[in-house]
């Protein structure tokens, strides 16, 4: 089971990723609809904080150096295979952020890039952006 801050920066459906240094942002927005008001037509009323939307970078790289300096085994296609596999399913998925904190959420989006460091065609990385928002 992979650890925050041990192996991995997020765990999302069991897996551990990696997090491309400054992309991890959290939103929490705000939740406004209007109401009639018999006297001054429509009125926009404050209905409080929204779900969180979760966007962040995973590195799809071979060869991650977990925490500790010892090299993590797993490969940039099955980072990319792991995560395409979990954006497809319905059902609600199991994060934990960061902070080691857990949340139920949707994955939303994907977004591919293959790295412009890597064996481009021969054995490809990826930098995927992904964007998650709570159940």
């Amino acid at each position: 089971m992979p650890t925050v801050g041990e192996d991995c920066s997020v765990i999302l459906d069991g897996h551990g990723y990696f997090v491309k240094p400054g992309s991890y942002r959290v939103e929490t927005p705000r939740v406004i609809a209007a109401e009639p008001d018999a006297a001054a037509g429509p009125a926009a009323v404050d209905l409080g904080a929204g779900k969180q939307v979760w966007h962040f970078t995973v590195l799809a790289y071979a060869n991650h150096l977990n925490y500790n300096g010892t090299v993590n085994p797993t490969t940039a296609a099955t980072y990319r295979a792991d995560l395409r596999a979990t954006a497809a399913k319905a059902e609600a998925l199991s994060f934990t952020d960061r902070m080691g904190a857990e949340y139920s959420v949707h994955a939303l989006k994907l977004e591919e890039r293959i790295a412009a460091a890597s064996g481009y065609w021969v054995r490809p990385e990826w930098e995927i952006a992904v964007t998650l928002v709570e159940a």
